[in-house]
């Protein structure tokens, strides 16, 4: 499957200059995680809830003082409509990101999330622990190896319904 068949294409975006009370109020409006901030058109960086909570609540500072363009995360990470949505997931889970702009030419065409990914590809769902009785399900562990979700070698594996999974894609897919 492609990008293109997973992504929003209804991007919430922001200018530079939008204070930072309207891009939290916007995102709060609307029930979205993310909004990406555009110049002339162009995709140049983007906010998410947790610099709104790092950046301003945490640091405590006046979000009043603040515009899209202090607390916005660049360079920007992207990847093309055209792309495959595993080799995008793979790069999510590298970086630790949960929203990435799809960008075609320097247009802004989408946005991928976590939540588009499991609409689009519920069998990947399969790859989450399941709970008994309560609690996690004790699960098997290995040395070095590829997880099978990013395709990178890692030190330590576990195993869920069959798969092995590295440590960050599990924290990504389980929150």
């Amino acid at each position: 499957m492609i990008v293109e068949d997973a992504m929003t294409s209804d991007v919430v975006t922001a200018e530079p200059s939008t204070p930072v009370t309207e891009v939290a109020r916007v995102m709060a409006d609307k029930e979205i995680g993310s909004v990406v901030v555009t110049r002339g058109g162009e995709a140049i960086g983007i906010i998410c809830e947790r610099d709104v909570l790092d950046k301003v609540v945490a640091a405590n500072v006046r979000p009043n003082e603040l515009t899209a363009e202090d607390i916005m995360e660049d360079p920007l990470i992207t990847t093309e409509p055209n792309d495959d949505v595993l080799d995008a997931v793979r790069l999510m889970v590298r970086k630790n990101i949960g929203h990435l702009p799809i960008v075609e030419n320097e247009t802004l065409m989408g946005i991928l999330t976590v939540q588009d990914v499991f609409q689009a590809m519920p069998e990947i769902l399969e790859t989450l622990p399941r709970r008994k009785e309560g609690e996690w399900e004790q699960e098997e562990t290995t040395g070095e190896g590829v997880c099978e979700i990013c395709g990178e070698m890692k030190g330590r594996l576990t195993e869920h319904n069959g798969r092995w999974i590295c440590e960050e894609c599990l924290d990504f897919l389980t929150g």
